[in-house]
């Protein structure tokens, strides 16, 4: 069911049974939409967790290309910042790759109570989405960033089960390059873990994208918990591995918040 957010259009998924108070709200990876979370977003609902996923592309100027284009990394982080607000509630924040890294940098925020990224993007990594000629030209031209094609394509989704990719790949959107190319360059700020409520870093060992070293290195730097998830690539959000997802998400909040404000 979509309900309005303040400016937002946003999905809420409610669990038979509310088992935590904290609602989780989902920010997605590049040229993904809310329907590519579909399986998280049920696999929450399920386990008890009221969720919430805001269109944050139509926030930031009623989907158009152009205006995804022009989006930078702090743009982004203050779109998710201002959903938040306008939900009026503590929160959970839960993203997947450049929206994992978005969680992340808003951890300090009042209303954010903890931060759980899967498979991030990184600061100071060339990540392969932009390694390739079409990046150039779209970044020249602040033009919106093609999804990827071909073996990227390929290992973007590899974790996907192969009845969903046809559905998957149709539904990809072009998206900000800016906010990844300020990542890949370092221009991110991220705060120290003094700075933040509790973090959570979930990613898979073959994960091209958020390689498994320097994923180390980030969670060291930053003083995030890092669960490692064997044999898996980059979309731990589909159905082969978001069960482990959400068993890693559920245990780390629940050793790291208090009780009563996390459950129901």
């Amino acid at each position: 069911m979509d309900i309005a957010i303040g400016r937002f259009t946003a999905q809420i998924e409610r669990p038979r049974a509310l088992k935590f108070a904290l609602p989780i709200m989902l920010v997605p990876e590049m040229f993904t939409t809310r329907t590519h979370l579909a399986t998280l977003i049920g696999y929450l609902a399920n386990s008890g967790w009221q969720v919430y996923a805001p269109d944050f592309r139509a926030a930031a100027g009623r989907g158009e290309t152009p205006a995804i284009g022009r989006l930078d990394f702090g743009g982004l982080s203050a779109l998710v910042g201002e959903a938040i607000a306008a939900l009026e509630r503590d929160v959970i924040v839960m993203g997947h790759g450049i929206g994992g890294l978005t969680a992340l940098a808003i951890a300090e925020r009042p209303r954010v109570r903890a931060a759980i990224a899967l498979a991030p993007a990184l600061p100071r990594f060339p990540t392969p989405l932009l390694l390739r000629p079409a990046t150039f030209f779209a970044l020249l031209g602040r033009a919106a960033l093609k999804p990827p094609r071909g073996k990227r394509l390929s290992e973007f989704l590899a974790d996907a089960e192969s009845f969903q990719r046809p559905g998957l790949i149709k539904g990809l959107v072009a998206d900000a390059g800016r906010s990844a190319l300020e990542t890949a360059r370092g221009r991110v700020r991220i705060p120290r873990f003094t700075e933040a409520a509790p973090r959570l870093i979930v990613v898979g060992d073959s994960d091209p994208f958020a390689p498994l070293p320097q994923v180390r290195v980030f969670a060291g730097e930053i003083g995030a918990r890092l669960v490692t998830l064997a044999g898996r690539g980059h979309w731990i959000i589909g159905a082969r591995a978001v069960d482990r997802v959400v068993s890693e998400a559920e245990r780390f909040l629940l050793r790291t918040l208090d009780p009563e404000l996390l459950l129901a």
